[in-house]
């Protein structure tokens, strides 16, 4: 139930963002001069498609992923700095008031402060506090992992698309940087959506070589393991 209120949360917001910024993108050229639309633009555009292509190389993200995302978040940083003039030029500071309100209600951000809210005590009758109440008290939650903000649907589009290119090793490599990354997900249609992408890579396992995966599956797998051993020749 949790995750359907998330996922739903997390629709509504992008559909009132994406309304919001169609019309800061129509206000643009109706009070800043082309020529400023279009380094806003282009400026931004690099500096999105520069940020992204650096985070999916540090994520060694295959090519036809990159080829895939990062004109599509330049796009996406070029447009959203011709909606933020839009509204500047419109508005003046209102405008930080607005993406103020965009940010403190963003999906991220709920997610943390509510992981962040402190769990409620409760007393059974006679007054006593009950063993989970003392053992929430006493014991603090272990520090949350650092959200990750990625396009998750566009990448379960792109894994689909290149498993076949991916050799064993980098499978198996895939295979278990996808455990962090769905420990790391922030709400519930990331971590379907990364359960989603495990599931692909056991498919593709399983395709490529049924008796290694068996074998793997019976020496006790684990869902952060590494099944390089039954997969790749030589591997300790």
């Amino acid at each position: 139930m949790r995750e359907r209120l998330e996922l739903r949360y997390n629709q509504i917001w992008k559909i009132v963002v994406g309304l919001l910024a169609v019309l800061g993108v129509a206000a643009a050229p109706l009070f800043l001069s082309l020529t400023t639309n279009l380094i806003a633009f282009l400026a931004s555009a690099f500096v999105a498609g520069a940020i992204c292509l650096s985070v999916g190389l540090s994520y060694e993200r295959p090519t036809a992923e990159l080829i895939h995302i990062v004109p599509r978040w330049a796009g996406l940083g070029g447009l959203t700095a011709l909606a933020i003039s839009g509204y500047a030029a419109a508005a003046g500071l209102n405008t930080l008031i607005l993406l103020g309100l965009i940010i403190a209600s963003s999906p991220p951000v709920v997610a943390r402060v509510r992981s962040a809210r402190p769990a409620e005590s409760t007393k059974p009758a006679g007054g006593r506090r009950s063993v989970t109440a003392r053992t929430t008290r006493t014991r603090p939650d272990p520090p949350q992992p650092p959200l990750i903000d990625f396009p998750v649907r566009p990448y379960l589009f792109a894994v689909r698309q290149t498993l076949a290119e991916l050799t064993d090793a980098k499978l198996c490599l895939a295979w278990r940087r996808s455990f962090r990354q769905l420990q790391v997900a922030a709400g519930g249609e990331r971590r379907i959506v990364m359960a989603d992408v495990r599931r692909a890579y056991l498919d593709e396992l399983e395709r490529r070589r049924p008796a290694a995966f068996a074998a793997w599956l019976e020496s006790g797998a684990r869902a952060a393991g590494d099944p390089g051993k039954f997969f790749i020749p030589h591997t300790n």
